[in-house]
């Protein structure tokens, strides 16, 4: 699945897996809504920043014969990151949802500086409990977060476990 947030400005990436050839062995070319992307002639598109239906097509440089694949992008609600979660099963910031920001690791600290809690490509998993499963207390927690291949952010969260 491909998100992007509404109005991006921070760029994602597509890839496709060539599951029976190798880069050198096609020609490949990509297209945004049937429109040809210019210069996107890998594996991967680069700079996507709006939803829709993209499309790689693979020809095989030794037959001719081509072969495509759609692939959709989705555009999100909103992209924020919450700085407080409720998991109190109301279906209201039960979980920590950093869905839209391709995460490839977080880490979360109590307010001690010890790693309460880690997982590598995070979506959206974390409802205030442990590295064991426990729930943890009520409190502000922090997080840091590596996302989009090179960014890295680090800033807070509040664990609130009153239900209304």
């Amino acid at each position: 699945d491909y998100e992007v947030c509404p109005n991006a400005t921070s760029p994602i990436t597509v890839t496709a897996t060539g599951d029976n050839y190798t880069e050198s062995d096609v020609t490949i070319a990509w297209y945004n809504e049937g429109v040809l992307v210019a210069g996107q002639t890998d594996l991967s598109i680069d700079n996507v920043l709006t939803s829709g239906t993209y499309t790689i097509e693979v020809m095989f440089n030794a037959t001719g014969c081509t072969s495509s694949e759609d692939i959709y992008v989705e555009e999100l609600a909103t992209c924020i990151i919450p700085q407080g979660i409720s998991p109190n099963n109301d279906g209201k910031n039960d979980t920590f949802d950093l869905s839209s920001f391709n995460v490839q690791n977080l880490m979360i600290f109590n307010r001690n500086g010890v790693k309460v809690y880690e997982k590598t490509n995070y979506r959206n998993e974390w409802h205030g409990q442990s590295l064991d499963g426990d729930e943890l207390p009520v409190g502000t927690y922090y997080y840091v977060m590596n996302y989009q291949g090179t960014k890295t952010k680090a800033a807070w969260v509040y664990i609130n476990r009153e239900s209304n």
